[in-house]
């Protein structure tokens, strides 16, 4: 392969990577907690996610977050912006509900990967009691959901959320 070839190769290989959006650095490393919790029995939503993410990872972190506090979405496919009212202000404003974005490569936050048998890049919804894990869920499906229709993805979410606020 002649060095232009292999320049040109290299360089369509790069442009689709980044058009893909694998090479997306997060914008923030820290923790991001959107509610404080003043009930000793509550359901925690967090979404596991590295330092580094990719356009699809960091969908699923804002279409999660939208789908449990509410706010303003992108839809991945279309780029259009919407905004979805709180579902669930009422157990977010009795302390019962929260969402938490959680970077496990943070070395403080390692624990969470091996707490609830996962990877990052999950949602993972957990009722927790006097301090405890009472149930936890990984929320895998996201990554089946996310490149349909969103509505479906927020359904999943918040379905989800509304099985465990029963046992509130």
């Amino acid at each position: 392969m002649t060095n232009k070839k292999l320049t040109q190769s290299i360089s369509i290989l790069f442009i689709m990577i980044i058009s893909l959006g694998f090479i997306n650095p997060a914008f923030s490393t820290n923790n991001q907690t959107d509610t404080k919790i003043y009930s000793t029995h509550h359901i925690q939503v967090y979404y596991l996610h590295n330092t580094f993410r990719c356009f699809s990872c960091n969908s699923i972190g804002d279409l999660t977050r939208a789908a449990v506090l509410g706010g303003e979405v992108k839809n991945p496919q279309t780029g259009e912006k919407n905004t979805l009212a709180p579902a669930f202000q009422d157990l977010i404003d009795q302390g019962k509900l929260s969402f938490t974005a959680v970077n496990v490569d943070d070395a403080e936050n390692h624990h969470f990967l091996k707490d609830f048998h996962t990877r990052a890049k999950f949602p993972v919804i957990v009722e927790i009691k006097d301090g405890k894990v009472v149930r936890y869920k990984v929320l895998n499906e996201v990554w089946n959901l996310l490149h349909g229709p969103q509505d479906k993805f927020i359904s999943y979410i918040q379905k989800n959320v509304k099985e465990y606020a029963k046992g509130l």
